[in-house]
């Protein structure tokens, strides 16, 4: 609290007060043991400063002229300190040397005991505040700021203008202006406000219970190096619990010189602060003072049964609780739950998670100039502010100046390593620079989508509620490498420059989605979701931004579903290396209903009863006979639409399922009896797919997707709650691996090739009329899985991906998804070691899905009797692929016979463009 006499001019050296103090050079007044406590007088200008709650307890009581230096040199106790400055500079106008730091002197100051300087509020008559000023005895402090609400995004408007305020009033002072808080009291009044409850309350407070509120703390979430932190859950107490050990030594020492340089020595309380409280309480402006000591100031954050208002009453139970604290836990306690505890603004509760927020570091890991940083916030942390430019930015460069010069004056750190921190000057020179991104929870960029998986990760599978996930202090280690998300965000950013710059950019409505997955343990080691989670609200809006295209967002998969179909096949004993597939197109098949209709030839023409066959127009793929290898990389549909009718629809969706695809949300469980699945007319996701290829790439090994490695809970590590399942025997997923391990030599991924040459499976996927390209791809080492999707995916909309990039095969999968693939594979996929894929057994039998000659009659298979055909081979010389140098013939598809069962819908019916 500041008491000012405004009876005489101002010292014409801009300070209220004498020019000098009567301690010149550094010499205390005699029988005061406490420095710069003499008294300097001039003229009729009385500038007090008492010290504010938070405050030194060994604060001087003497009037505050251009300010007394003490042995230090730094200037009087109440030119300096009292949680204030009464001046521009520090203390005396001796000017920076042996003894002090000048300064010219405003009437402002900084830091009177709730609020911003004198009763008016900041920047008081001489000060910089506007006319209703910042709170005065009853401003804004961290016990009366209220938690804010959940802000996941990380975008939060700063607050208004300070300037424009009406002023943070609260407590009993008179704020600063109008809303300042309540009227003043008049002088002695305290006892009227008294009753036998109060007294009883006051009795009882000895016992009082720990707040809930300073139990809560965040979940913080973490790469997968355990180290470099994601984002936190919190729901406003963004807090982490550290140990006494985890907090280094000089944030203990700026600490206790900003607020209590006494801690250690005291039982608790400062009688003499109590005792100043006391007479301004009695006499002096109105308002309970401050004084408290870190026990006292712990007690009152950290026990419910205290309160927050300031009034004697609450003030009696915290020195209670204090004196009770001393005795009955060590300092060590203490000061490491008071440093858990605090606020040090934008939403940080504690040192762990202002540290993080402010640095991007953790606490262990900070320097002399951050930890005075953070002391210094303790004191008004509702209105200071580390961004240069904000009000609140000056204020609090001076307050660490303040902070510094009181570790010199504890030894906790020499003169000499405060001016090589501050480079001798009074500004922000040496003033610790924030973390480079905005504050937040972590809920940008990609980060965002990062912390919504873990979320439902945690809410899904694990069953957190969100009362736990944002106040039980989890610690989350994810799966994702942020090297790898760099990686494949930059991929993905390449070639959409390239896009643009081919003549048609990827279009507002067309999404990205691509996922990384580590075959054999499940884990998502990167994932690109969407370009930002943290847009602005409009810009969000029109992209959707927070849904995640990588693991929510579901489309037909187009030709990228065959494997699924290949896989199926194997299972039942297919060798994929002789076996002849129906590449006749267009093509009559039969129904799967049962085993004989299973066996029954597809047909070239229109059978003679053709009710349940399904009609397949592609008149434009007529490979022929085809060998599984060749069939795949040309992705043809007649083979596989087949070959789903051979191994029957409903066992398709079952091996789907094993896989790990949600046969449900997909509407495969809907498409039973239609061989149209093996077009993928199912809508999948980036992640599905991707799980796939990893358990191909794993022997046939499913293992639980998941994007958390470790859940670290207050009790101890969580059981993580991963599976494997075995889809297909070790010999059988060779086999499929061999099966699709030609699309990047000569088939419809060819723009995926890697220089090096190393093996890759891979499989594209195209709809119908490009409303989503896929391209999914494995090494032995990683499984990436990359789509391209438009936002409508009916038949009445106009979007399409058609001439993306200004190629006419921009809406292939094995263009763009195929080129975002093998950008991410050059960069990262290069560096490691080649390994060959497994040798394949080529097990089972020879199925001949075709007769020996086309006929027009029906009949059943005859079983594996050696075909006439020579054995099928892969061919660097499909009859019709877009993909060699010359586009198919455009072929009209044949019109479907009156009274037949109605064409097939596919996924994919374009004449020659269906990959």
């Amino acid at each position: 609290m500041a008491r000012y006499d405004r009876s005489g001019p101002p010292d014409p050296s801009g300070g209220y007060g004498p020019r000098q103090g009567s301690a010149k050079n550094g010499r205390r007044p005699r029988g005061d043991r406490r420095r710069g406590s003499g008294r300097a007088l001039s003229g009729r200008q009385d500038f007090r400063l008492r010290p504010a709650r938070g405050a030194d307890d060994e604060v001087g009581t003497g009037e505050v002229g251009t300010g007394e230096v003490g042995t230090q040199g730094y200037g009087a106790r109440n030119g300096y300190g009292g949680n204030g400055y009464p001046a521009d500079g520090y203390g005396a106008r001796s000017g920076y040397g042996p003894n002090g730091y000048g300064g010219d002197g405003a009437p402002s100051g900084y830091g009177a005991p709730s609020g911003y300087g004198a009763p008016s509020g900041y920047g008081g008559p001489g000060g910089d505040g506007a006319p209703s000023g910042y709170g005065g005895p009853g401003g804004r402090t961290a016990a009366a700021l209220r938690e804010r609400s959940i802000d996941r995004t990380g975008i939060r408007e700063r607050l208004a203008d300070r300037r424009k305020d009406p002023g943070y009033g609260g407590g009993n002072g008179p704020g600063g202006g109008p809303g300042g808080g309540p009227a003043r009291r008049a002088k002695g009044s305290w006892w009227r406000h008294w009753s036998w409850r109060k007294v009883v309350g006051i009795a009882a407070a000895a016992c009082a219970a720990v707040t809930e509120t300073a139990l809560q703390q965040s979940s913080v979430v973490y790469f997968s190096n355990g180290k470099t932190q994601v984002g936190t859950f919190s729901s406003g107490t963004n807090r982490q619990l550290l140990t006494s050990a985890q907090i280094p030594l000089v944030l203990k020492e700026a600490v206790i010189a900003a607020e209590d340089r006494h801690f250690y020595s005291e039982g608790g309380i400062s009688i003499s602060g109590i005792a100043r409280a006391a007479y301004e309480d009695l006499f002096g402006g109105g308002g309970l003072q401050g004084g408290s000591t870190i026990t006292e100031q712990f007690a009152k954050n950290y026990y419910s049964d205290i309160g927050t208002s300031r009034t004697v009453s609450t003030k009696v139970k915290e020195i209670l609780v204090a004196i009770k604290l001393s005795h009955e836990k060590s300092k060590s306690w203490i000061l490491t739950n008071y440093l858990n505890t605090i606020f040090l603004g934008d939403d940080s509760y504690g040192v762990a998670a202002a540290a993080e927020t402010y640095f991007g570091k953790p606490a262990s890991k900070l320097n002399v100039a951050q930890s005075a940083m953070l002391a210094a916030m303790i004191n008004q942390p509702g209105f200071f502010d580390p961004a240069p430019g904000t009000p609140g930015y000056q204020p609090l460069v001076a307050r660490w100046h303040y902070v510094l010069g009181n570790m010199v004056r504890d030894g906790a750190i020499t003169q000499q390593q405060e001016g090589v921190i501050t480079r001798h000057r009074n500004g922000a020179q040496g003033f610790p620079k924030l973390a480079k991104g905005q504050r937040s929870s972590g809920w940008t960029g990609y980060r965002g989508y990062i912390m919504q998986a873990v979320e439902t990760e945690l809410e899904n599978r694990y069953h957190y509620t969100q009362a736990q996930l944002f106040g039980n202090g989890l610690k989350i280690v994810t799966t994702f490498s942020q090297p790898l998300m760099k990686a494949l965000y930059q991929a993905v950013n390449q070639n959409e420059r390239a896009m643009a710059a081919g003549g048609r950019a990827l279009p507002r409505y067309a999404h990205v989605g691509a996922v990384l997955q580590q075959p054999g343990t499940g884990a998502i080691l990167a994932m690109y979701a969407g370009p930002n989670y943290g847009l602005s609200p409009r810009r969000c809006r029109r992209i959707d931004c927070q849904y995640n295209m990588a693991l929510q967002s579901r489309n037909q998969v187009g030709s990228s579903f065959k494997p699924y179909v290949l896989s199926t096949a194997v299972s039942q004993g297919m060798n994929v290396q002789t076996s002849v597939l129906d590449g006749y197109g267009p093509l009559w098949i039969p129904p799967d209903t049962t085993q004989a209709d299973r066996m029954t030839f597809s047909s070239t023409t229109r059978p003679a009863d053709p009710v349940g066959w399904f009609y397949l127009p592609d008149g434009s793929e007529n490979y022929g006979p085809i060998s599984v290898p060749k069939a795949a990389a040309l992705s043809s549909n007649s083979a596989f639409a087949d070959l789903a009718h051979r191994v029957g629809t409903q066992n398709v969706v079952n091996m789907a399922q094993s896989f790990g695809v949600n046969t449900k949300l997909s509407g495969l469980d809907n498409e039973v009896g239609g061989v149209g699945m093996a077009l993928g007319q199912a809508s999948l996701t980036v992640g599905e797919q991707a799980n796939t290829f990893a358990t191909l790439a794993a022997d046939g090994v499913s293992t639980t997707p998941h994007v958390i490695s470790k859940i670290t809970a207050p009790g101890g590590p969580v059981p993580l709650r991963i599976v494997k399942n075995i889809v297909l025997q070790p010999g059988q997923a060779a086999d499929v691996d061999y099966a699709l391990s030609f699309d990047t030599i000569y088939g419809t991924a060819t723009n995926a090739a890697m220089t090096d040459g190393r093996p890759i499976i891979g499989k594209t996927g195209t709809t119908n009329t490009a409303q989503s390209a896929f391209f999914i791809g494995a090494i032995p080492q990683y499984s990436l899985a990359v789509g391209i999707f438009t936002q409508n995916q009916s038949d009445h909309t106009t979007q399409t991906l058609n001439l993306l990039g200004g190629q006419s095969q921009g809406g292939y999968g094995g263009t763009w998804p195929a080129l975002i693939w093998h950008t991410f594979a050059e960069k990262e996929f290069a560096k490691l070691p080649i390994k060959q894929l497994p040798t394949p057994p080529f097990t089972g039998s020879k199925w001949v899905q075709v007769p020996p000659a086309p006929v027009h009659h029906h009949r059943h298979h005859p079983g594996p009797t050696p075909s006439p055909f020579p054995t099928a081979v892969p061919s660097p010389s499909p009859s019709c692929t877009p993909f060699f140098g010359r586009p198919c013939p455009p072929t009209t598809p044949a019109p479907n016979p009156q009274g037949a069962a109605p064409a097939l819908t596919v996924a994919c019916t374009e004449p020659g463009r269906c990959r």
